[in-house]
């Protein structure tokens, strides 16, 4: 069902209903929020709201559900940050600045709750061909030079992205807590 993330009630009553959950992915996030200048207060502002706060707001009203899960290799909290996390980015800089803190918010629960049997992790995407990447073929130049970064040379697909997610949220990683698996074609080795 849908959720608005800057809702804090509506979060709230979402993980009222959980009893039990194993995986827990915050994957909601855009830029430029209600249309605002991320460089306005306003617009920075509600960057963070919408990318960071509700995740976390989520989360750790989820904590007794996922702390109940039986889940091979405890319950899972994937969250979907950015290369932006990583560098620079002078367009969008309250996403910029909200996924760096979504980051740091991961490896802050990795360890605060291990003891409960939860890892938590980060998918870290690089230029995907998603709504979030397509305003980039407007402006060829822009989008060339990032692909010019891609040390394979081309736009990741969103079931690459999802593959790493489903990795993170099962057994197979159940030694895996508190990392960010970039999916990247190396863009950040490059």
């Amino acid at each position: 069902r849908p959720l608005e993330m800057r809702d804090g009630d509506a979060v709230d009553a979402l993980a009222d209903e959980l009893d039990l959950l194993d995986v827990l992915v915050n994957n909601a996030g855009a830029s430029f929020p209600d249309g605002l200048d991320e460089w306005s207060p306003e617009g920075f502002s509600a960057s963070l709201a919408l990318n960071v706060e509700g995740a976390q707001r989520l989360t750790v009203r989820s904590r007794r559900a996922l702390a109940a899960s039986e889940m091979a290799g405890g319950a899972s909290v994937v969250n979907v940050i950015s290369m932006t996390s990583f560098r620079a980015s002078t367009i969008v800089p309250g996403y910029s600045a909200s996924k760096a803190a979504l980051l740091a918010l991961t490896r802050n629960l990795a360890v605060h709750w291990a003891g409960d049997g939860i890892r938590v992790n980060a998918v870290a995407p690089g230029l995907i061909d998603t709504p979030l990447t397509a305003p980039l073929q407007a402006f060829p130049e822009l989008l060339e030079a990032e692909v010019r970064r891609i040390a394979l040379g081309r736009m990741g697909t969103p079931a690459e992205v999802a593959d790493a997610v489903l990795f993170l949220s099962c057994a197979a990683s159940a030694y895996t807590t508190g990392t960010v698996l970039a999916v990247d074609g190396g863009y950040l080795a490059h």
